[in-house]
């Protein structure tokens, strides 16, 4: 039922793992990942889980009451997406608030 769930999600994925620290800020050569688009990219993905455990919901109720737990796991999917892109978006709004308190 939930085939449309991307079960590769996983925290260093999101947190931009996969990418090297040289592509990341940029400094890559052709072809390399901005933060920007890693950024993005996460940010879709987060919202296709949403998504999709929406989907898992609303056929839950009207075709197959009884596959509970496919609905459990999009939704868990999903939330654990969520607040881990919220604790990335915390500690991105912590670096820049002590870099805007930096005197120069």
């Amino acid at each position: 039922m939930i085939e449309g769930v991307n079960s590769s999600l996983s925290l260093g994925k999101l947190a931009g793992g996969g990418v090297a620290p040289a592509k990341l800020a940029g400094a890559g050569g052709a072809g390399g990942s901005s933060f920007s688009d890693v950024l993005k990219s996460s940010i879709d993905e987060v919202a296709k889980l949403q998504q999709d455990a929406g989907k898992a919901v609303e056929h839950f109720d009207s075709t197959q009451p009884d596959n509970i737990t496919g609905v459990m796991t999009a939704m868990e999917k999903a939330d654990v997406a969520l607040k881990t892109l919220l604790a990335i978006r915390g500690k991105l709004m912590d670096a820049y608030d002590e870099i805007k308190n930096i005197s120069v």
